[in-house]
C-alpha cells in the first residue's frame, strides 16, 4: 500500500473504529469498587456505508457507497503482567471478530460481499486512579487482499486526568431513549439490564437520523469476561536520524490535522522497533501551540465511557519512511515523544 493510502486509511478508519468502539460500558472504573459491574462480552449489529470515507475505511474505494457491514465481535479485557518495578496498572480492553460486508456494487453494476477479520485494542496505562500516563491503539483490518493496520502511541505528560463526566449533560432523555444533544444522532436503548442498543449515524451523513440510522448495534454485557495478558511498557527506539536523505514530495496527510511550518533539519526521532531500515526523513516545525480533538466524543460519553482524546503538544512532526510502514512522531521540545503513529 502506498504512502498516500496508508494515510487515507488511518483517517477513514479511525471514524469507523469510534462508532463501533462506542458500544463498550465503563471499563476503566475504579479497581476498588466493591461492586462488579456488567461489562461488554458481545458486539453484533450492522452498519450501512452510507459515506464515501467509511467504505474506503475497509479499503472498498473500488465500490458504490452503500454497502452493509455486519458485525460479530467478542471483547476481552486486557491486563498486564506483574510489574515489580512500578506502580502503574495497566489496562484496556480488545475487540476481534468477523465482519462480512455485502450489497457491495461496483462501477460496472456488479454486485459481491466480503468476509474479513478486525481487530482493536486500547490500552491505557495509569499512574494513579483517574489519571493516564500512556495510551496505545492498535487496529488491523484483513479482508484477503484488503488489509491494512495502524498503531499509535501517547505518553501524556502531565498525565491525562479523567474527571466524571455526567451524560444528561450530553443527552436529553426522551420517550424514545436517551438522544444525543448534538453532532451526528445517536439513540441509546436498554431493553434489558444485559442488552444496550445503539441507534446511530455516521459523521457526514447528513440525511441520517437516529430512526433510520446508518448503524443499529446490540451489545451484550455480562459479569464474566475473558481476559488477555500485555507486557505493562511500550518501548519505542530513539534514532539519530541527520545522515537520512529528506522526502521533498508534498505530503497532504500531516497537514490535514496540524498546522505546519517550512521542513526542517533532521535530528531525532523513534521507531518502534530496532534497526528499522529507513528510507527517507521529514522533520517539519509544528506552528500549533496545542491541537487537541475528541472525534465521536458523544459516542463514548453515551455509554459512560472515556472518549479517545488526542491533545497534541510538540515543537517537530517527524515522518519516517520505510519500505513496510509510514512512522510518524511528535516530539517534545526537549525531543522527547509525545506522540508515535504507525501507519503499515
Amino acid at each position: 500500500m502506498k504512502s498516500s493510502n496508508r494515510a487515507d486509511f488511518f483517517i477513514e478508519s479511525l471514524v469507523v473504529v469510534l462508532v463501533v468502539f462506542s458500544a463498550f460500558s465503563l471499563y476503566i472504573s475504579d479497581e476498588a469498587t466493591d461492586v462488579k459491574e456488567l461489562e461488554l462480552t458481545l458486539l453484533s449489529g450492522e452498519i450501512e456505508l452510507s459515506t464515501r470515507d467509511s467504505m474506503d475505511a475497509f479499503g472498498l474505494q473500488d465500490f458504490n457507497v452503500g454497502a452493509v457491514a455486519s458485525l460479530n465481535l467478542s471483547a476481552k479485557h486486557v491486563v498486564s503482567h506483574d510489574c515489580k518495578d512500578c506502580n502503574m496498572s495497566t489496562r484496556g480492553v480488545t475487540l476481534h471478530g468477523e465482519v462480512i460486508i455485502t450489497q457491495l456494487q461496483d462501477q460496472q453494476d456488479r454486485f459481491g460481499r466480503i468476509e474479513g477479520s478486525l481487530n482493536f485494542t486500547h490500552i491505557m496505562v495509569f499512574s494513579a486512579a483517574n489519571y493516564i500516563d500512556q495510551e496505545r491503539i492498535n487496529f488491523a483490518w484483513s479482508a484477503g487482499d484488503i488489509a491494512s493496520s495502524w498503531t499509535i502511541l501517547i505518553n501524556h505528560n502531565p498525565p491525562r486526568w479523567l474527571p466524571n463526566y455526567d451524560i444528561t449533560t450530553l443527552f436529553i432523555e426522551t420517550t424514545q431513549g436517551l438522544e444525543s444533544r448534538s453532532g451526528p444522532e445517536v439513540l441509546i436503548k436498554n431493553p434489558t439490564e444485559e442488552k444496550r442498543v445503539i441507534y446511530a449515524c455516521l459523521p457526514d451523513s447528513f440525511l441520517c437520523r437516529s430512526s433510520s440510522a446508518d448503524a443499529v448495534l446490540v451489545a451484550t454485557y455480562s459479569n464474566e469476561i475473558e481476559t488477555v495478558l500485555v507486557d505493562q511498557t511500550a518501548s519505542w527506539e530513539h534514532n539519530n536520524l541527520a545522515e537520512y536523505p529528506t522526502n521533498n514530495s508534498t505530503e497532504e496527510f500531516p497537514f490535514e490535522i496540524l498546522q505546519l511550518d517550512n521542513v526542517i533539519p533532521n535530528e531525532h526521532g523513534f521507531t518502534p522497533w530496532h534497526d528499522t531500515a529507513i528510507n527517507t526523513v521529514t522533520s517539519y516545525n509544528i506552528t500549533d501551540d496545542e491541537a487537541r480533538f475528541m472525534p465521536l466524543s458523544a459516542w463514548f460519553y453515551s455509554i459512560n465511557m472515556v472518549p479517545l482524546e488526542f491533545n497534541i503538544r510538540g515543537k517537530s512532526l517527524v515522518h519516517i519512511s520505510s519500505q513496510t510502514a509510514d512512522i510518524y512522531n511528535i516530539l517534545n521540545p526537549d525531543n522527547s515523544l509525545s506522540m508515535g503513529l504507525v501507519i503499515y
